[in-house]
């Protein structure tokens, strides 16, 4: 029998794992593949979903379910933390002492925040890139009655790269529906000299920034948040006064990734950009957030990148060499205010060209949230 072990759950792990099992369907039904997927909690959680969370365009339950509701019956469901993958030995050992042998091993272990690197954060800004902050946030913009919010990029890289544009287009027309804009300032910082990291989307969401009234910091990189005097300070020198601190925090690959040897010093994990295979590992396979591609940490890589891991991982099964090749391909919304968005659409070879934002392209992203369980997390397509 052979074993596919899937670290990890979310958008890359439930999708890959049930896309695998629908590509050896008669091997996983006669008992010779078995397929088994290693999470923490058995929660699967929709991110995209947490900035929705904050402006009241989706409820906090729905960004959340039971992953074995979500897998198909023959997977096998092991929760649990996952202490070291022993590539060597083709082993992946689970904190308890718990070890599953592997034949072919995906890792879909997402990236992990990490606010506590950047001195003051946990103190003095709100962030929501996790339910319970986003929650947060949520109040604290209800309590808000005027002032200067700053929104601000603590790291690079992050997931979900154009959430920092989202959250302060759709401040900005959160204010105005609360009649305070007139009273408000809204500040930018980003690390590098632009908004954003591809020049064909930063130039225009440059425009759209000044149309808004956003005042624009670049570049600049954090170095700490003083909560008592509630400033954040850039490495460049520039101190800027806030009122509310919106940032996102500093990211790192997951803790096992370092233990086990497998990524560099952020703990992502070196990764061939066509095939999808660890470098160096022929029977380990990486997606999402995991990698160190330079391409957009987000939900829709993971699950394109889904479908050549899946792919590769059947032909492996099947005694053929892995030739699917991921492109780079990337879809992703962008939220231009509380009912519009526009999106951007590319690859390694093409660059993005958002179209003019429009309430038909956000209706777009309201039906894909509702559809997320079945037609991504299911595989049912």
């Amino acid at each position: 029998m052979k074993r596919v072990v899937i670290l990890g759950g979310g958008i890359g792990g439930t999708t890959v794992a049930n896309r695998i099992r629908k590509a050896l369907e008669g091997e996983v039904a006669t008992g010779q593949v078995q397929i088994q997927l290693i999470d923490r909690e058995g929660i699967h959680a929709y991110q995209p979903g947490y900035l929705m969370v904050v402006f009241e365009k989706m409820r906090p339950e729905e960004t959340r379910r039971d992953e074995a509701q979500l897998l198909h019956k023959s997977i096998q469901l092991v929760k649990g933390e996952v202490e070291k993958v022993d590539s060597a030995a083709n082993k992946v050992v689970v904190k308890g002492g718990k070890e599953l042998p592997y034949d072919i091993l995906v890792i879909a272990s997402g990236s992990v925040i990490h606010p506590e690197l950047t001195p003051g954060f946990v103190e003095g800004a709100h962030s929501f890139y996790d339910l319970a902050n986003a929650q947060k946030l949520r109040a604290a913009l209800h309590d808000f009655k005027g002032g200067k919010i700053v929104v601000s990029v603590a790291g690079m890289p992050y997931k979900c790269p154009v959430a920092p544009l989202e959250v302060t287009f759709m401040l900005d027309d959160f204010l105005r529906s609360q009649g305070i804009r007139d009273k408000s300032e809204i500040h930018y910082t980003y690390p590098i000299p632009k908004v954003f990291g591809i020049d064909t989307v930063a130039q225009p969401m440059q425009r759209l920034m000044g149309e808004r009234g956003v005042t624009i910091h670049v570049p600049f990189n954090v170095d700490k948040i003083d909560p008592a005097a509630k400033t954040i300070k850039g490495v460049e020198g520039e101190t800027i006064p806030y009122d509310l601190l919106i940032a996102i925090p500093p990211h790192r690959g997951a803790d096992f990734v370092g233990t086990s040897g497998l990524g560099d010093k952020g703990n992502w994990i070196p990764t061939d950009r066509y095939l999808l295979r660890a470098e160096g590992k022929e029977n380990i396979f990486v997606l999402g957030d995991a990698t160190n591609i330079p391409i957009s940490k987000a939900g829709s890589t993971a699950d394109y990148e889904a479908e050549a891991v899946t792919h590769n991982v059947a032909s492996m099964i099947r005694g053929e060499a892995p030739t699917t090749r991921y492109e780079g391909r990337v879809y992703c919304w962008i939220m231009t205010g509380l009912a519009q968005a526009t999106y951007i659409k590319f690859d390694y070879l093409h660059p993005p060209h958002p179209p003019t934002p429009s309430f038909a392209h956000y209706w777009n992203k309201v039906i894909y949230n509702r559809t997320y369980w079945d037609l991504t997390a299911r595989a049912l397509f």
